[in-house]
């Protein structure tokens, strides 16, 4: 199993073998708190073992968004409370045989077997805007986040300094789109003053390496919205000039981000293009 990172006073993150997807296990004797746990039942099943040696007095289950990845471990967990998005349960039933699909297929290219199938779920705790949520000894507060997924949230720790970001903020990725730029402006905008104003200290990504330190996390941030604003700017721009979308996408292959050259990456830059020169179009 992949070792566990230990950040201290009962949390802990452990990164699965498939996509570099990040795990929160918050633990105490009181309450146990499982963020997007995943992703191989190989690894469901060191997580189940963790929380049953611990034992605590109650288990809280949270799914930052209803992507594929972050949305398996309910079998390993069927009772416990679930706190998401309220639009989760949608995009789950909609989703159902393309998650079930992935599931079976990332399982088999590991060398496992996916077997508890999968049926879509609806939080017991559903968020919107922001809530806060007290599982003690754990303080939470929940906050929409638009742009990657509608039906995301994140998850913050405040006498942590601790975020989990959802997929948002990777050393891997750069912002991966589902609208128009400007949602997932708002969203970054809106933690900025969290992280200047000492509130948070340590961000755990969905995807990638935990940023340690508020000037980290910083840096995480102005990086995505360098790129947000370079890439709205850009398709505005473009279309003032009277471009097609042929030439908008010549024009904006080299807006630039430090994880552009990761794999898969291009790809999402020329979507994240299509997206926001459609969204120009109809507004």
């Amino acid at each position: 199993m992949p070792p566990w990172t230990d950040l201290g006073g009962g949390a802990l993150v452990r990164q699965s073998a498939v996509y570099w997807m990040n795990t929160a296990l918050l633990l105490d004797h009181e309450h146990a708190v499982l963020v997007d746990p995943g992703v191989l039942p190989s690894e469901m099943d060191d997580l189940a073992a963790a929380v049953r040696d611990a034992a605590p007095r109650g288990v809280t289950l949270i799914f930052t968004h209803p992507h594929w990845d972050h949305v398996l471990g309910r079998p390993w967990w069927p009772q416990v409370p679930l706190v998401a998005h309220r639009g989760l349960g949608d995009v789950l039933t909609r989703e159902r045989a393309t998650i079930l699909a992935e599931a079976v297929k990332c399982a088999l290219e590991h060398g496992e077997e996916w077997v508890p199938g999968f049926e879509p779920c609806t939080p017991q705790i559903a968020v919107s805007g922001e809530c806060r949520l007290t599982l003690l000894p754990w303080s939470l507060v929940l906050r929409d986040a638009p742009g990657h997924c509608d039906s995301q949230i994140t998850l913050h720790l405040p006498a942590q300094r601790l975020l989990f970001a959802g997929d948002m903020l990777s050393d891997l990725e750069i912002p991966w789109l589902d609208r128009e730029p400007a949602a997932y402006l708002r969203t970054l905008h809106a933690l900025l003053p969290l992280v200047e104003e000492g509130e948070i200290e340590t961000l755990i990504p969905g995807h990638g390496a935990i940023a340690r330190g508020a000037e980290a996390v910083l840096g995480r941030l102005r990086r995505d919205l360098a790129y947000l604003d370079a890439l709205e700017s850009g398709v505005h721009g473009a279309r003032t000039a009277g471009l097609t979308f042929e030439e908008t996408q010549t024009r904006l292959a080299a807006v630039e981000h430090p994880a552009r050259d990761a794999p898969g990456m291009a790809d999402v830059h020329r979507e994240n293009v299509r997206i926001a020169w459609e969204r120009a179009g109809s507004v």
